[in-house]
């Protein structure tokens, strides 16, 4: 297969809106995110639609796709015939308003050499997407068209992993360390894959430890029980690393610091997201978790920002999962068929990533408030959301910018661990630098 070959060409040309922008799909996908905001109910003279919808009005059998189709086709010959998208990337120039007509073009922006993973062995697709939109009622014409958005979105075509497969092998210098585990700190790295960073409490003193021991070094007693650190922290001291390592760390000089967590206890562990020399001893830090690659999920610790935003929890229901797909006219059988599912290597149906897009959305505007006017959108998956979970997503303003510009860093985890992670920019009237 020559799949650079389709590196650049066009995914879909002259494509067209199924709908016009309407109060119904608006309605139904407001139902099924479960998202309130009246400036997506009020008349329709006034009504928007929500900004994560966006590739909402982009699905259907519209414009011409020979490309992207027959990428599919080759990579279904070859044996990857099982799909899950990974990373959806929206920009949003202006609202969608009711009555409008939605056009796009998209380009297939790359296709990744063979890669394996945790689900099996398949290529990253990934295609971007120019979206404008005109309204027919006023007497626009396409060529009236303005732009409304754009969004970048990356799934990986695969072949199921099978239980005996094994891990190919590969250059030492392009995966971190693995860490130990062992039956004195497997506990730990449970946690870690949960969301969690965990500590022991003496059963006996109530004295709190970590690294995880088999007894307390307080008061001698092998009784103990788990806890979840609240996150907070300070920096209690740190190291600012410039010799060269093997590329899976990176280029640049990075930060490893010493956090006093709010518990009393201290870890090691790198700071993110401010420049080493930016990182003080008693710099307030908020826990994060950060993906080194497919395997191996690590806690770090970013600059605590002012505001937090209250954690939302999430039942995940089939009626959730299968009405998201629905509203976000995504009929692949996976999140709505059980058994086609499981034929594909899910052991479920599971969440598509435009329903977690749309509750990311959801979660934030439920903070900020009908005023506030969502930039971008752009998230990352990572374990999948199964019926019978639920996600807990929290977040915090992660940087604060003029006119009201504030950049959100949002989580979400469920039982598996971390389902969803990304950044959203939103500008809020009344906000201040």
């Amino acid at each position: 297969m020559n799949l650079e070959a389709y590196q650049g060409l066009p995914s879909t040309v002259g494509g067209v809106g199924l709908d016009l922008v309407n109060a119904p799909m608006i309605r139904h996908w407001c139902e099924a995110m479960g998202d309130a905001n009246p400036a997506y109910a009020a008349a329709p003279a006034a009504a928007i639609a929500p900004p994560a919808m966006l590739q909402a009005w982009t699905m259907g059998p519209s414009g011409r796709r020979a490309h992207f189709d027959a990428l599919m086709r080759d990579l279904d010959a070859a044996g990857y015939a099982s799909v899950v998208a990974t990373d959806c990337e929206q920009q949003y120039a202006r609202p969608l308003r009711i009555g409008e007509r939605v056009l796009f073009d998209s380009d297939i922006e790359s296709v990744s050499e063979r890669k394996r993973t945790a689900l099996g062995t398949g290529y990253f697709i990934t295609t971007r997407t120019d979206v404008r939109a005109y309204d027919e009622a006023a007497g626009e014409k396409p060529d009236d068209a303005t732009p409304v958005g754009s969004h970048r979105f990356r799934i990986l075509k695969f072949t199921p992993a099978e239980r005996r497969e094994r891990p190919q092998a590969v250059d030492a210098g392009s995966l971190r360390p693995r860490p130990v585990v062992n039956r004195d700190n497997a506990g730990y790295w449970d946690g870690v894959a949960a969301g969690e960073l965990r500590f022991q409490r003496c059963d006996d003193c109530a004295t709190a430890r970590f690294p995880w021991l088999p007894g307390c070094n307080a008061c001698g007693s092998d009784r103990w029980h788990p806890e979840p650190a609240s996150g907070d922290g300070e920096v209690y001291s740190k190291v600012v690393v410039h010799h060269p390592l093997p590329p899976a760390f990176g280029a640049k000089p990075y930060t490893v610091a010493l956090v006093e967590l709010a518990e009393g206890v201290r870890i090691v562990a790198n700071v993110v997201g401010a420049e080493p020399e930016a990182v003080g001893i008693g710099m307030p830090v908020r826990l994060g978790f950060q993906r080194c690659d497919d395997d191996l999920l690590l806690p770090v610790f970013h600059p605590a920002g002012p505001d937090r935003l209250p954690p939302l929890r999430v039942p995940v229901t089939r009626t959730l999962i299968v009405a998201g797909a629905i509203a976000s006219r995504d009929y692949q059988e996976v999140h709505h068929d059980a058994e086609l599912a499981r034929a594909k290597g899910a052991p479920d149906i599971f969440m598509n990533i435009l329903t977690t897009n749309g509750l990311v959305g959801r979660y934030v505007t439920d903070w900020t408030g009908p005023d506030a006017r969502v930039e971008s959108i752009a998230i990352r998956l990572g374990v999948p959301a199964y019926p019978g979970d639920e996600l807990q997503f929290s977040g915090e303003v992660s940087e604060r910018g003029e006119g009201g510009r504030l950049v959100l860093a949002i989580r979400g985890t469920g039982r598996l661990g971390v389902h969803v992670s990304g950044t959203v920019k939103v500008r809020v009237k009344g906000a201040s630098a």
